[in-house]
């Protein structure tokens, strides 16, 4: 007996391929990377699992106001991808630190401001295209919802995170599935 088109379909598509998934890779300093990152409003913010060599020794002129942030000094390049997922498309950064692990993600959601999200990949270096690397398999740390502002400090750029308090309902919901994705787990509602 032949099944539905529509069960075939399904049982072909349980997620997205590496078809479906677009990476690109950028050079970006910390420094720079603190510049632009006031401009995104709010993204869903994820330290990544501790990873490959500590701090910087100089911190190249940027500090961070809380130690959830300091995976950002760690930053040598971005890794921007995009995926179509069940549910929709996705798009995030990952922050990759000197080893070529990743340290940070942020992830893109409707209330993100666009145009600070393509100024920011638009300010990185294009790094050459290589073989597409599998993506790594990351643990994830915390996943909170953040919104960044720079300010000067001593003569330093201090990046500091702020929790995100008004946010469409969309964008909560889209969060709360990404945090669950990461963590494998029940309910993780961002309020």
């Amino acid at each position: 007996m032949f099944s539905p088109w529509w069960r075939q379909l399904l049982e072909g598509c349980p997620r997205a391929t590496d078809a479906d998934v677009c990476r690109r890779r950028l050079r970006m300093t910390p420094a720079a990377l603190a510049v632009s990152l006031p401009a995104l409003g709010s993204v869903l913010y994820m330290p990544l699992a501790e990873s490959g060599a500590g701090l910087p020794q100089q911190p190249d002129g940027v500090l961070v106001e809380t130690p959830r942030l300091a995976p950002l000094l760690r930053v040598h390049w971005l890794s921007a991808v995009c995926e179509v997922a069940p549910d929709g498309p996705r798009e995030w950064i990952d922050g990759i630190d000197r080893d070529g692990r990743p340290c940070v993600r942020l992830h893109l959601l409707p209330d993100t401001d666009y145009l600070g999200w393509d100024r920011l990949l638009a300010s990185g270096e294009p790094l050459p295209a290589t073989a597409p690397a599998p993506a790594p398999h990351v643990r994830v740390l915390d996943a909170c919802l953040l919104r960044f502002r720079r300010r000067r400090l001593a003569g330093f750029d201090l990046l500091c995170g702020e929790a995100v308090t008004r946010l469409s309902p969309l964008s909560r919901q889209l969060a709360a599935r990404i945090a669950r994705a990461h963590a494998g787990q029940g309910d993780r509602q961002f309020r």
